[in-house]
């Protein structure tokens, strides 16, 4: 039986540089998330695409996806990807938005995705005492993405299974008042998975029919 849970992309060097910007006149949409927002190719894994991992092709992930519905209410919609897979994994040795995602802030989206926490280590899940936890690591970049304190935001519930982060995750976000994506049985499917153990393109389309359920309202708001 395959391991579903086993994340076999490694969390360091997952792209070239940690924040992604296509500026246009429109509404303003931020990406925060990991390998399965977008991974640079990595031809020595067999790693061809510059993507969401594991879609066919760039057409096929959850934010290319997503952006196509957003341009049948603004054609002119400008978007950014921030990075965060290193910011996961070194956040027990303190690692901070700032450090290589201030352009990510200075973007000054309208609405903010955020999806990850797969690449936090494995061992966190069982500290009873960390040095950071998730969730204050989670808030803190919550927080700087949001410079001007104006974003609407959405989180994801992890691709993984992993209940401790989106405990933590689901604190944060209600603390907010924002909204809450959830992905269901996506991670527990083997239909779901694909290369890497990373969402095929049927769990990259449930993952952006998920977002866009909550998306669309938000956007309607901002735009009318």
């Amino acid at each position: 039986m395959k391991d579903l849970q086993r994340n076999d992309v490694p969390a360091t060097n997952q792209v070239k540089k940690s924040v992604f910007i296509h500026e246009n006149t429109g509404i303003r949409i931020l990406f925060a998330g990991n390998s399965i927002t977008k991974h640079s190719p990595r031809p020595a894994m067999g790693w061809e695409n510059d993507c969401g991992m594991a879609a066919s092709d760039i057409n096929h992930d959850y934010v290319h996806l997503l952006l196509e519905r957003i341009k049948q209410y603004d054609k002119n919609v400008a978007w950014a990807i921030a990075q965060v897979g290193g910011y996961e994994a070194n956040l027990l040795n303190g690692a901070k938005p700032a450090d290589n995602h201030s352009e990510a802030a200075d973007f000054d989206a309208d609405i903010i995705i955020m999806f990850y926490g797969a690449n936090t280590p494995k061992e966190y899940d069982q500290m009873t005492d960390p040095p950071r936890t998730f969730a204050s690591a989670y808030e803190e970049m919550r927080c700087f993405l949001d410079k001007n304190a104006t974003a609407k935001f959405l989180h994801g519930q992890g691709f993984y299974v992993r209940p401790k982060l989106d405990e933590e995750k689901k604190k944060i976000c209600d603390k907010y008042g924002d909204a809450w994506v959830s992905l269901g049985d996506i991670g527990t499917r083997e239909d779901t998975h694909g290369r890497f153990n990373h969402p095929s393109d049927l769990g990259m389309q449930i993952i952006a029919d998920a977002f866009w359920e909550k998306m669309e309202p938000i956007i309607k708001e901002i735009l009318f």
